[in-house]
């Protein structure tokens, strides 16, 4: 991992960015040869093609599993005033 000061980065940021996107590593910045932080690229956003009808497919089958609900159960509460 490339080595910048704090000086430099302040007079060459943009370089240094343009550095770490390209090399997609970082770059550590140092005061009195002390390291004190680091420019790191975000974390890449994957945009893959997602198979709806597949994910779609699961869900019946889950859907299916689920148990029912039973209004019975409502009215009864309501019945006995505890809903």
């Amino acid at each position: 991992m490339k080595t910048a000061t704090i000086r430099q980065a302040q007079h060459h940021l943009s370089k240094l960015v343009d550095e770490v996107i390209e090399t997609g590593d970082g770059v550590v910045l140092t005061r009195r040869g002390k390291e004190v932080c680091k420019i790191i690229p975000m974390a890449p956003l994957v945009l893959e093609k997602v198979d709806w009808k597949k994910i779609v497919s699961g869900m019946d089958e889950w859907i299916e599993e689920m148990p029912k609900f039973d209004h019975g159960v409502v009215e009864k509460l309501r019945e006995e005033e505890r809903f």
